[in-house]
């Protein structure tokens, strides 16, 4: 029996988390987008006053990195403090122990106690859709037609020229 636990990142869990964040790009068939590495990851959480971002991490017999959950604090001007969910990520051959339930939980909970609503996106070919909408998840493209755009770096540069 294994025994999985969740537990808030550490400073070094983000060399394994980096690893997992490139797997997860893999996944959704966009590696070339990854830019940062586990040194950003490691500033950005750690080493501020004002983190960027917070994460949970699965582990495994006290032993393993398996997950991760990567969230920050953002703002509705409709409805005040909510979390945004960046990544859920679970190494495929642990799949299916309850990780990435026990993963979402965890953040799910932080937005329970601390705001107003969680937010996050998923691809629209993701398995995981099924989940999310089983335990609750509005799918607002389809509810409320929002749309998500992005300025990319590219976009930005473009904008300030």
């Amino acid at each position: 029996m294994t025994n999985i636990i969740i537990r808030p990142a550490r400073k070094d869990d983000m060399i394994a988390v980096y690893g997992m964040i490139k797997k997860l790009a893999e996944f959704e068939q966009m590696p070339e987008q990854v830019i940062i590495n586990e040194t950003v990851l490691m500033k950005d959480g750690f080493e501020t006053n004002s983190p960027a971002f917070s994460c949970f991490v699965a582990e495994i017999d006290n032993t393993k990195v398996i997950g991760y959950a990567i969230y920050y604090t953002c703002y509705s001007t409709w409805r005040g403090k909510s979390i945004f969910l960046e990544d859920l990520y679970v190494d495929p051959e642990y799949r299916k122990l309850g990780a990435g339930k026990k993963l979402f939980l965890a953040v799910a909970k932080i937005a329970h106690e601390t705001s107003h609503r969680l937010d996050f996106h998923v691809l629209a070919w993701n398995p995981a859709v099924t989940f999310y909408k089983k335990i609750g998840a509005i799918d607002l493209t389809s509810l409320e037609d929002w749309h998500t755009f992005r300025m990319d770096e590219d976009a930005l540069n473009k904008l300030f020229q």
